[in-house]
């Protein structure tokens, strides 16, 4: 099998040299490439004809004609994925203006920082799609977006018919996903998961109120953040106490409890975990968005990091967000206790979950772009080895949206999403921020050509 794989691999190279150069060739010559398949390093050079990966070989020249980049000591990978990222901005008290302006912006950065591909968890749903489709047209720069529309959050007053019509509606007006959110009760989620897959859309879930394992029986294709902050997921003891807790000083700040109550290695946890294998359902967990809320530090909410957010993202900070009314005691006990959730992602990964990674912008001083670098970051400070942490920024991303066979590794005929590196990832995880090109369907950006942070 390997003898027919490099004979493939040579048949290629000589069909890439033998063939006339076409307008949108591109050469890239003799970098290290980390594919994402499980193979390691290696340098060859890359052939990019009508947006895809024509060639990829060590012998490989270039045709006569072709735009020629030489990438020698440069780290070429599959483009980043952000699977939680809120790109449809919007600006303003409930009921929100979307900000286009803003939110093309927001894609401009993303792609700048290597993320060729995001997906927005929620939207205003005919604004979305057509934020996504000028996008795929190449009318405006920026991540590819495949997006949900308006959250359906239950209530008591939402039956499954109307549940259904607003799946129906949403469907209409082009979402890619539905998604589920916490207030939805079990018959209301899977109510919108029956509906969304008849009409061949997938459902995303941050749920609460229907337990992960409820959920993950019932159908749904991927679950957000790390935890739910659901007392199914705390001994059976401290449940009354917890429900106490979210009544006396309300949801947010009775997570500090929470955190302090569940077992990370529990039965209660290892139950979860069995569910989501047992239904391969992907989890992105989004740690960025729970650490600048709850770990304030100057990493996150310094000058330095805010600055780079646009400023009517940042203007939205100033408050304080969800924790505005924390005293300093309730910050300590956070700190104390922060570590759990990293474990019980860790658990995920030892485990075999599907990770893929996610920002959550624009939650408090997550800043589009260096945000996804900062999870990847907080995942590899859980535990996690650098090759599978990169990993679950592409290769599980792909294979999550069951794009495996366009997108996330390296490989001839895939679409020519990739991100150039000045720095080795494997060797720090650190080094994903070091982007030095960008190949959007085979277009090659430089990231100071998209954005400029500001002075």
């Amino acid at each position: 099998m390997i003898h027919h794989r490099r004979r493939a691999l040579r048949f290629l190279a000589l069909l890439a040299s033998a063939l006339p150069a076409s307008p949108q060739d591109l050469f890239l010559r003799d970098a290290t490439v980390i594919d994402m398949t499980g193979r390691a390093p290696y340098r060859a050079s890359l052939l990019i004809r009508a947006g895809r990966i024509a060639a990829i070989g060590n012998r490989l020249a270039p045709p006569a004609g072709a735009e020629v980049l030489d990438l020698r000591g440069r780290y070429l990978l599959p483009g980043f994925a952000d699977m939680h990222a809120h790109v449809t901005f919007p600006r303003g008290e409930t009921p929100a203006t979307y900000d286009r302006a803003v939110s093309e912006q927001v894609l401009r950065m993303l792609l700048a920082h290597g993320l060729t591909t995001v997906r927005n968890p929620a939207g205003p749903p005919v604004e979305a799609a057509r934020l996504r489709d000028d996008v795929r047209a190449g009318l405006v720069p920026g991540s590819r977006i495949l997006t949900a529309g308006t959250p359906l959050n239950g209530g008591t007053q939402m039956s499954g018919e109307a549940i259904a019509r607003e799946v129906r509606r949403q469907v209409a007006a082009g979402a890619d996903y539905i998604k589920v959110y916490s207030n939805s009760r079990p018959a209301q989620t899977k109510a919108a998961i029956d509906e969304a897959h008849r009409h061949g859309r997938q459902v995303i879930g941050h749920l609460q109120n229907t337990d992960w394992p409820e959920g993950a029986a019932m159908g749904i294709d991927f679950l957000t953040h790390a935890v739910s902050w659901s007392a199914a997921w705390l001994p059976e003891a401290r449940r009354a106490a917890y429900a106490a807790e979210r009544k006396r000083v309300g949801s947010t700040k009775a997570r500090i409890f929470w955190l302090e109550a569940v077992e990370v290695d529990g039965p209660e946890v290892s139950r979860v975990i069995e569910s989501l294998i047992r239904h391969r359902i992907s989890v992105d967990p989004t740690l960025i968005a729970m650490k600048t809320k709850f770990v304030p530090s100057e990493e996150y909410r310094g000058v330095q990091n805010a600055s780079l957010a646009p400023e009517p993202m940042r203007q939205t900070w100033v408050s304080g967000g969800y924790t505005a009314d924390w005293s300093e005691a309730d910050f300590a006990r956070l700190r104390t206790v922060w570590p759990k959730p990293l474990a019980i992602v860790a658990r995920y990964h030892r485990a075999g979950v599907l990770l893929t990674a996610g920002s959550d912008l624009p939650n408090e001083w997550v800043v589009p772009g260096i945000s996804l670098h900062q999870e990847l970051e907080l995942l590899h400070e859980a535990g996690i080895p650098a090759a599978d942490v990169l990993a679950m920024a592409t290769r599980n991303a792909a294979t999550a949206r069951g794009l495996g066979g366009e997108l996330g590794t390296v490989e001839a005929g895939k679409r020519a999403d990739l991100v150039v590196l000045s720095a080795d990832p494997l060797q720090s995880i650190r080094n994903t921020r070091a982007v030095e090109y960008v190949l959007s369907g085979g277009r090659l950006y430089r990231p100071a050509a998209l954005w400029i942070p500001p002075r």
